[in-house]
């Protein structure tokens, strides 16, 4: 029998396309421009996957800094989070069927999780020490957009 073996290169690019394809999935829901009429920032561009970004859908600002991560996930994970001790902060209404705040605890808020349809969404900024890269209200809007999309 022979022996097949891909390339390291195939198998990065194949993970690269798998990563585009999700993200593509989900690009319908919020775009660069929605990002920037919320937050006024002006530069913010999609950025690929990585430690730092590792939602399905992921933003940068002008600096190169991840400002914004959005994971899709199924209806059924909602239940997981928010009756997660860490992750649930309070309850927030009006953005799809039900939603909170998170995380628990003294840092600032930077995550906004809600459900709608068979989704469950989380919007994730990042903590720079005592504020974050966007506010709560920022993302509560951002949430609104994607649950109207829905």
């Amino acid at each position: 029998m022979r022996e097949v073996r891909v390339p390291a290169a195939v198998f990065i690019i194949v993970l690269s396309l798998a990563s585009l394809a999700g993200a593509f999935q989900y690009a319908r829901f919020l775009t660069v421009a929605d990002i920037e009429k919320v937050t006024g920032l002006k530069g913010v561009t999609p950025i690929p996957k990585s430690a730092d970004a590792d939602g399905d859908l992921n933003f940068g600002g002008k600096n190169g800094q991840v400002i914004l991560s959005v994971t899709f996930l199924d209806a059924s994970a909602y239940v997981g989070y928010k009756s997660s001790k860490e992750g649930f902060r309070s309850p927030l209404s009006g953005v799809g069927e039900e939603g909170f705040i998170g995380p628990a605890g003294d840092e600032p808020p930077f995550i906004v999780v809600f459900r709608k349809a068979s989704y469950a969404v989380m919007l994730n900024t990042i903590p720079d020490g005592k504020t974050t890269r966007l506010s709560i209200k920022q993302l509560t809007e951002l949430a609104k957009i994607i649950a109207s999309r829905m």
